[in-house]
């Protein structure tokens, strides 16, 4: 049985509160990230270390193209609420499947993810009600 996670297209839409520029043929896109609780110092701390081994994953893995060109940045703008911006030559390619599989792991197992701009894929109530294949 696989545990495949489905998106619908609203859950991958870009939002008003996604903030995308381009800057010297480098696409730049912010997302704000609400957790359902105030995180930890040391969950801040993993959430940063998370969007890093995604970013080194899909930089020096060969099997996304590199389509990440810089190392993720991640703000607090409260104990709450992130704002994590990536820096990429292209916005297609699979990398979204695994940065979804690992906002959908940090929700379920860390801290719940309420919104992220503002779709609610990520709540747990949403990912426990999806059905697998």
């Amino acid at each position: 049985m696989s545990t495949k996670k489905y998106y619908t297209k609203d859950d991958l839409l870009v939002r008003t509160s996604a903030l995308i520029t381009r800057e010297n043929g480098v696409i730049v896109h912010s997302h704000i990230v609400e957790f359902g609780r105030p995180l930890t110092e040391a969950e801040c701390h993993l959430f940063r270390s998370v969007l890093t081994g995604f970013y080194l994953t899909v930089r020096f893995s060969g099997q996304f193209g590199g389509e990440l060109v810089a190392e993720p940045l991640v703000e607090f703008m409260n104990p709450q609420t992130a704002r994590y911006t990536l820096r990429q030559s292209s916005l297609s390619g699979s990398w979204k499947d695994l940065l979804f599989a690992i906002l959908t792991h940090f929700s379920l197992d860390i801290v719940p993810i309420l919104r992220h701009d503002e779709s609610r894929a990520f709540a747990p109530e949403r990912v426990a009600a999806t059905p697998v294949n």
